[in-house]
Formats: C-alpha cells, sequence, structure tokens
C-alpha cells in the first residue's frame, strides 16, 4: 500500500495518506471556488480514518477513507470551518491550518464523516499522481478562453 506525506506551507501540521483515493474530482460549486481562489477545485476522497497518509495538490481533491489519513504531527493547529449553505442540504466540515491558513480537507456530513476530501495540491506531485476523473457542477464552469488568454513559461516582468 502506498503511503505519502505531506506539510502545509509553514510546516505546523504534517499528514499522511495511505493507498489509493476512491475518487479524484474537480468541483465548479461557489464554495470551492471561493477556497481555491481559482475557476474550480480538484479533490480526491478517502475515508477520514486513513487520512492520516494523505497528500494534497493544488485545486485538485481525492476522496479518501478516514481511516487512511493520519495526522503525525501539528494537530493542536488544525482548526474547522462549518458550512451550512450547500447545494446537498449538508453540512461540510473544512479542516484547515490555522497558521499559514491552508485547506487540509473536507469533511462532506453527505458522507457521515466516513471520507475526507483532502486537497491534492499539499502532496508531493499531487497532480501528476492523482489526475482527476470527475467534475462536479460542471455547468458552473468557466468557459475557456484560450484564444484571449496569455501564457507565459515565467512569471513575466510587470
Amino acid at each position: 500500500m502506498r503511503v505519502m506525506s505531506t506539510k502545509t506551507q509553514k510546516r505546523s501540521v504534517k499528514f499522511t495518506v495511505q493507498g489509493t483515493p476512491d475518487a479524484i474530482f474537480i468541483c465548479y460549486c461557489s464554495h470551492c471556488k471561493k477556497n481555491a481562489g481559482a475557476p474550480g477545485q480538484i479533490a480526491s476522497l478517502k475515508s477520514p480514518s486513513d487520512f492520516q497518509d494523505l497528500i494534497l495538490t493544488i485545486s485538485q481533491s481525492a476522496k479518501f477513507k478516514c481511516e487512511n489519513v493520519h495526522v503525525l504531527e501539528g494537530s493542536e493547529h488544525i482548526n474547522t470551518w462549518i458550512l451550512k449553505d450547500n447545494l446537498s442540504g449538508c453540512e461540510k466540515h473544512k479542516k484547515f491550518c490555522s497558521r499559514c491558513g491552508c485547506t487540509l480537507w473536507t469533511i462532506p456530513m453527505k458522507h457521515s464523516g466516513s471520507h475526507w476530501i483532502v486537497r491534492t495540491a499539499l502532496l508531493e506531485n499531487g497532480f501528476d499522481k492523482f489526475p482527476y476523473k470527475a467534475e462536479f457542477f460542471a455547468s458552473r464552469k468557466m468557459p475557456v478562453a484560450a484564444a484571449v488568454v496569455k501564457s507565459f513559461d515565467t512569471m513575466p516582468d510587470a
């Protein structure tokens, strides 16, 4: 079984995830867009008990069973923000680092806390290791504007 470790930006919280996520997706709901500060948020899902072995990636999530995620250090820096105005009608508990503000994972109460949605951006090479396989709320996705968007290999001069 594959185990991956990660740390938050300030290295305050260290955790691992074990195994393969049950799902990897990008979500375009308003909460995910605002939380990611992007047109969507990619996630992978796993159960809450396995959360200690979780790794995250930028704007993508993975669904893990909770027993596959394990906090190794910094549990005292993990805070909860509860969202109640969700399209599912069920609460979502967002866990974040109180030192750097980094979202670690979300616990959707629709699943009674059995699965945790881990941000794959936190995992080393998370986007490469966990490409998303589904899109949620796709009708809310921002239209592609490739014809009018300038692309740069690095940060351009201001």
